[in-house]
C-alpha cells in the first residue's frame, strides 16, 4: 500500500516520521510525505528521502496563475476559517488554494496513493487534499489531539464534529465500537527515530529569504501572525501573569473558554458564535435557573492569553470568578457542573460524571452522557436538569461511551517530541486498520449496488 502522509507543519516532523517508519518497516507499505512551506520543507528534507519535492513551477513561478484547478467560487467557501483567522485577500487565497492543488493533484498523478494522511483537514490544505482524493476514491484519515491527556485522535470522516461517531446516535457508536477488532499489546515498533533540525546557517538562509520576498505572505497568507518573534513575546507575556490566587465556593458553575478563533468556536457552534456570546448566554441561563448568587468560575483558555483580551467582559461581570492561571484539573474535580460549546474539556468533564452543558456541535454531543442544547429555547431546562446531577443510568452510559471511543476514535500518544516516538508504532497499527475498513465498506457497498 502506498501512504501520503502532509506535513501540516514543523511541530508534527517527529510524529509524521515515526509513524511512517513503523508504517514502512513493520507493516511493509510505502510512506511518501508532502509539505512545501520553506523551512518545514526543508527539515522534512533533512530527516527523510521520501519528501515530494516543492516545484517551482507549480508553486512559486510565473506560472502560478497557470492551470486553475478551483474557481474562486469555491475557494470562498474553502478558506472561510483560514480567512477569518489569518486574513488576506480571497484573490490571495485563490491563489494559494491553486498552489496546494497543482502540488497535491502532482502526486496523485505521479504516486496514486492508496491512502492519505492530513492533520485536521478544516483548513485550506485539508479542503484540498478532500477534495482531490475524492475525485479518485482515495481515503482520507484525519488527525487531530484527542480530548484526553495523551491522545490523538483519528478518523475517516473528519476530526471533532466531522468525525464518523457525531453522525452516529449512541446506540450506534456502540454498534461500532463492538465491530472493531480488539488491538493487541504487541504493537510493533520500528527502530528509534532521532530528529536532526535545522542548523543556525540553515535557519539564517531561510529567514533571509524570507524577508528578501516582498510577497511572502501573498504566497503564504496562513503563515500572517506566525512571526517567531511575535510568539516569544506572548510565550514571556504568559509566563508573567501571576497564578490566581482563590478560595473555591463550596459547589459553582464552571465555564471553561474555548480558544477564541478555534475551529471549534468558528465553524462547529450554530447556536453561539463567540466565546463572548457563549458566556452571556450561559450566564443569563445560570442566573435565571439558579438564582443572582450562585457562584460562577470562568477560565480563560491558556492559548488566548497574552493574543486575546477579555478585559472589557470581566469588568461587565463583576459577579463572576474569573481566572487565568488555575489548576483547571482541580476545578473540574469540584464543580458542581460544567458548560462547554464542544470543548476537549466538557470530554473530560463528563468522564468525572459531572453535569455537562453543551451547546455546540460534537461527537459527544449525546444526551445520553451530556445535558446537549439544540435550541436555545431549551437551554434553562438544561440547566435545570443539569443542576440535579448525574444520575446512575448516565453514569452507566458514559462509562460504555468513553470504551468505544478507545475503539473507534482515540489514539494513545501525542505530537510533541520525544514522546510522539511512542505514539508512532499505535498510530500507524490505526491507520492501517482504518484503511482496511475503508476498503470492507467499499466492497459491501459494491456489492449492495450490484445486488439491486
Amino acid at each position: 500500500m502506498k501512504i501520503a502522509i502532509f506535513v501540516l507543519a514543523d511541530m508534527f516532523v517527529p510524529l509524521m516520521l515515526s509513524t511512517g517508519n513503523c508504517l514502512e518497516q513493520c507493516h511493509g507499505h510505502q510512506v511518501r510525505y508532502l509539505n512545501f512551506l520553506p523551512h518545514d520543507h526543508k527539515l522534512l528534507s533533512k530527516n527523510t528521502e521520501q519528501l515530494f519535492p516543492r516545484n517551482l513551477e507549480t508553486l512559486d513561478g510565473s506560472a502560478q496563475e497557470q492551470n486553475i484547478l478551483f474557481p474562486q467560487d469555491d475557494v470562498k467557501d474553502m478558506v472561510n476559517f483560514m480567512q477569518l483567522k489569518h486574513g488576506g485577500s480571497l484573490s490571495e487565497w485563490h491563489g494559494r488554494v491553486n498552489a496546494v492543488a497543482r502540488y497535491v493533484q502532482r502526486f496523485i498523478d505521479a504516486e496514486a496513493p492508496d491512502l492519505f494522511v492530513v492533520w485536521n483537514g478544516q483548513d485550506h490544505i485539508g479542503q484540498v487534499i478532500s477534495v482531490l482524493c475524492r475525485r479518485k476514491d482515495i481515503p482520507v484519515v484525519y488527525l487531530e489531539n484527542g480530548y484526553f491527556a495523551n491522545t490523538l485522535q483519528a478518523d475517516l470522516a473528519g476530526v471533532n464534529a466531522s468525525a464518523t461517531l457525531a453522525a452516529l446516535d449512541y446506540d450506534a457508536v456502540l454498534a461500532q465500537a463492538q465491530s472493531q477488532p480488539t488491538s493487541g499489546n504487541d504493537v510493533q515498533t520500528a527502530p528509534a527515530l532521532e530528529i536532526r533540525p535545522l542548523t543556525r546557517t540553515q535557519l539564517a538562509t531561510i529567514a533571509l529569504a524570507h524577508r528578501a520576498n516582498l510577497g511572502y505572505y501573498t504566497q503564504y497568507p496562513e503563515q500572517r501572525g506566525s512571526s517567531r518573534i511575535k510568539t516569544w513575546q506572548i510565550k514571556r507575556e504568559r509566563a508573567a501573569i501571576p497564578n490566581d490566587q482563590v478560595t473555591l465556593p463550596e459547589h459553582f458553575a464552571f465555564v471553561p473558554l474555548q480558544v477564541h478563533d478555534d475551529t471549534q468556536v468558528l465553524l462547529n457552534s450554530r447556536l453561539v458564535h463567540s466565546v463572548e456570546e457563549f458566556f452571556e448566554t450561559v450566564h443569563a441561563a445560570i442566573r435565571r435557573t439558579c438564582g443572582p448568587d450562585y457562584p460562577i468560575i470562568v477560565k480563560e483558555h491558556p492559548e488566548d492569553l497574552g493574543r486575546y483580551d477579555y478585559s472589557e467582559l470581566r469588568q461587565k461581570y463583576p459577579d463572576v470568578i474569573w481566572l487565568r492561571k488555575f489548576d483547571i484539573e482541580l476545578l473540574l474535580d469540584r464543580a458542581t457542573m460544567v458548560f462547554v460549546i464542544n470543548s476537549s474539556v466538557g470530554l473530560q468533564a463528563v468522564r468525572r460524571k459531572k453535569p455537562t452543558v453543551v451547546l455546540g456541535e460534537s461527537f459527544y454531543s449525546k444526551p445520553e452522557i451530556a445535558f446537549v442544547v439544540k435550541d436555545l429555547s431549551q437551554l434553562d431546562a438544561s440547566v435545570q436538569r443539569a443542576a440535579t446531577g448525574v444520575d446512575e443510568m448516565m453514569s452507566v452510559r458514559i462509562d460504555r461511551f468513553l470504551e468505544a471511543l478507545d475503539r473507534t476514535l482515540f489514539v494513545k500518544g501525542t505530537w510533541k517530541y520525544p514522546a510522539c516516538i511512542q505514539a508512532g508504532p499505535a498510530l500507524a497499527e490505526r491507520l492501517v486498520a482504518l484503511h482496511a475498513g475503508s476498503a470492507s465498506a467499499e466492497t459491501l457497498s459494491g456489492r449492495s449496488v450490484a445486488n439491486s
